[in-house]
């Protein structure tokens, strides 16, 4: 009988893209390919916020292929009843906000191209107010990324946060 070894060459590989299996199976984060174009998309809010309160939400854009993901787009859905108060994107990239007039956000960040083993960020920060006597609530913020050869669905993360009553 013959003994099987692993090349350390095969090896490695395997190791990284279990890796990055891994790393993309949580909500906070996707991953997704094209043409030798990975990208990952993460969404971090904090784990609480109080009613009324401004608090932060970063949204970031890995590029982690050997090419650059071209037309790179982020549309960002914060439900009702937060709102956003102000954006802070990456130089070279650019982002826009509506608020619902019953609460409720949508944030487009134009990411254009981000180069290979770059990353971008998005702060926004953002309030929401409960109803009085209103308790406490589950919220999900929503990011989906589309570029040439992403399609919407491909790349998408969510993470929640409690808002809590003051």
């Amino acid at each position: 009988m013959k003994d099987f070894r692993v090349s350390r060459f095969l090896l490695l590989p395997i190791l990284v893209f279990g890796v990055l299996g891994l790393a993309g199976c949580n909500d906070e984060n996707d991953i997704t390919g094209t043409g030798g174009a990975l990208a990952t998309l993460t969404v971090d809010t904090p784990d609480s916020a109080q009613s009324g309160q401004p608090f932060n939400v970063e949204i970031r854009a890995l590029a982690i292929g050997v090419t650059n993901v071209r037309n790179g787009r982020v549309q960002v859905t914060l439900p009702t009843p937060l709102t956003v108060t102000a954006l802070d994107p990456s130089a070279g990239t650019t982002a826009t906000f509506s608020n619902s007039a019953g609460g409720g956000a949508q944030v487009t960040w134009v990411l254009n191209t981000l180069d290979s083993n770059t990353q971008s960020t998005l702060q926004i920060t953002a309030m929401g107010v409960l109803a009085p006597g209103e308790a406490a609530r589950s919220i999900t913020v929503q990011a989906v990324m589309t570029a040439d050869g992403i399609p919407a669905g491909d790349a998408d993360a969510e993470d929640a946060l409690e808002l809590r009553p003051l």
